[in-house]
């Protein structure tokens, strides 16, 4: 089994909102059956900007990093 690290990402967000679109985002992949259980982390800063991400599989965490990589561009 892979390690926390190597299941965990962190994903810039807008504030307490963008966490809302981020979560259903994710929620939409899961229901979808294209991603596993997942779980909101700790923020990593006390401005909100980014939060920590932890994944079932690394499999799961690498989908959801494409998606929102893509969606960034």
């Amino acid at each position: 089994m892979a390690n926390l690290d190597e299941r965990t990402i962190t994903l810039p967000v807008d504030g307490i909102f963008g966490v809302g679109e981020l979560a259903s985002r994710l929620k939409a992949l899961a229901d979808a059956d294209q991603i596993g259980s997942w779980h909101i982390g700790k923020w990593i800063d006390f401005k909100h900007t980014a939060i920590r991400i932890q994944f079932d599989t690394v499999a799961d965490r690498e989908l959801a990093k494409e998606m929102f990589i893509s969606a960034a561009r």
